[in-house]
């Protein structure tokens, strides 16, 4: 309890204080790594799309075939059940395909709504089911390990439409603070 409320500290501190940092750190993590994953999501969904509207070519072609004595009935039935089958996997896979990316593609407006959820917060004394249920999706704890002689256990803090957060540094927080200082310098020269 503890410790996620510690977390829960640390983080609305860093979103309070130094918000525009904080969203660019979180989006900096996302970045690089989830564009290749978003832009491969994206291949997978515009090919399964383009291989069922081939697929339905295929389909009437084969039935015209069928049709004027090119191929056999058995022939034609074999292929037909198999472009069904193979078209009905598809059309099954892309809503979840669809779920995945748009789920993907709203990191940046989950990020702000939580950055907006935080600013309405005031200091936290205690860790009330409330908060807990508000703001962290899940906890994962990991098994005991002995490090230098001394029991640590890890865990992740999931947090609602964000994931895991990565707190800012010492060093970012005094670059966010002095660059802070210099716009304030400059609105007032």
């Amino acid at each position: 309890m503890e410790t996620v409320l510690e977390s829960m500290r640390r983080i609305l501190i860093n979103v309070q204080a130094f918000e525009k940092e904080f969203a660019r750190k979180q989006m900096e993590c996302y970045s690089e790594d989830k564009k290749r994953e978003l832009a491969k999501k994206r291949r997978e969904l515009n090919n399964a799309k383009k291989r069922i509207s081939e697929i339905d070519n295929l389909i009437q072609k084969l039935y015209e075939d069928n049709a004027i004595g090119k191929i056999p009935d058995e022939r034609y039935a074999t292929m037909a059940l198999s472009y069904e089958e193979e078209q009905q996997e598809l059309k099954n896979a892309l809503p979840k395909m669809q779920k995945n990316l748009e789920t993907e593609m709203d990191k940046t407006e989950s990020l702000q709504k939580f950055i907006d959820k935080v600013k309405r917060i005031t200091p936290i004394k205690e860790l009330t089911p409330e908060l807990v249920h508000e703001f962290i999706d899940k906890i994962i704890v990991y098994a005991p390990r002995y490090l230098d002689g001394k029991r640590v256990q890890l865990m992740d803090i999931y947090y609602n439409g964000v994931g895991i957060l990565r707190e800012l540094t010492p060093e970012e927080m005094e670059e966010a603070f002095q660059k802070h200082l210099a716009k304030q310098k400059e609105k007032t020269a």
